[in-house]
């Protein structure tokens, strides 16, 4: 899933922003959640809340706190911040660089709507989810990806076991091959029944995986001989991004 914050003090804008980006994802069939704020202290109210944002749209002159205001205490709550900024004017002073904004998108009706679409196109090339939204047969539930330990496939049905809530967990009819579609490069087909969760992989051994469940929980995981050597690649390069 993909959650969107705008915030404009133009109500009639954040409605027309809003809609555009609710037509697009929704052709497109993907998750998302768009929230409108009308200031910048009204966004920044939420608090730390806000890192689960993954783009911030923010209006350059807005009553109160400006974007560029706003956007310096985002980053404040929120290093890694995501944000554009949507302007009436095709110039910016120099410090709209200081703010490494993904996007500038000028006010302009018959270029906004493709300027948009093509910053929420760059984010999701770029930024991965960090939710999950399952349909499950007695309802939805949203997980957070990194808490997924790993997935095990049951007839036409998967399992996916949750951190911290291994003793439980969420069956979804599904295939291994569509779920993995949805999921970021550090999980991985480690097996006809299994895809594995790289990040919370302690170690590999020969045709199986040990990945840590909670606390100093384990569990062992097999791993295919065909599927060996790209399971041990990627291992080796997902524990060189985070170590």
């Amino acid at each position: 899933m993909i959650r969107i914050a705008l915030c404009d003090d133009q109500r009639s804008f954040l409605e027309l922003e809003k809609g555009m980006l609710e037509r697009y994802l929704s052709d497109r069939k993907v998750e998302f959640k768009c929230d409108i704020y009308s200031s910048g202290e009204d966004l920044l109210s939420k608090g730390e809340v806000i890192s689960k944002y993954n783009l911030f749209i923010l209006d350059y002159e807005m009553d109160g706190l400006t974007g560029f205001e706003t956007a310096r205490e985002i980053y404040v709550l929120y290093p890694n911040a995501k944000i554009a900024f949507a302007t009436n004017y095709y110039d910016f002073t120099r410090e709209g660089y200081k703010y490494n904004a993904v996007r500038y998108l000028v006010k302009q009706e018959e270029t906004f709507n493709a300027e948009l679409i093509e910053c929420v196109e760059f984010i999701l090339r770029t930024e991965p989810p960090k939710t999950l939204l399952l349909e499950l047969s007695d309802g939805n539930i949203e997980i957070a990806i990194d808490d997924i330990v790993f997935i095990k496939s049951e007839k036409h049905y998967i399992e996916y076991f949750v951190k911290e809530k291994d003793s439980t967990f969420y069956i979804r009819r599904c295939s291994l091959d569509d779920a993995l579609t949805e999921l970021p490069k550090h999980f991985i087909r480690a097996h006809q029944r299994y895809i594995i969760n790289l990040k919370n992989s302690v170690q590999l051994k020969r045709y199986e995986v040990i990945i840590k469940k909670s606390g100093k929980d384990t569990i062992r995981i097999p791993i295919a001989r065909n599927r060996f050597e790209e399971v041990n690649r990627n291992f080796c390069l997902i524990k060189g991004e985070i170590g």
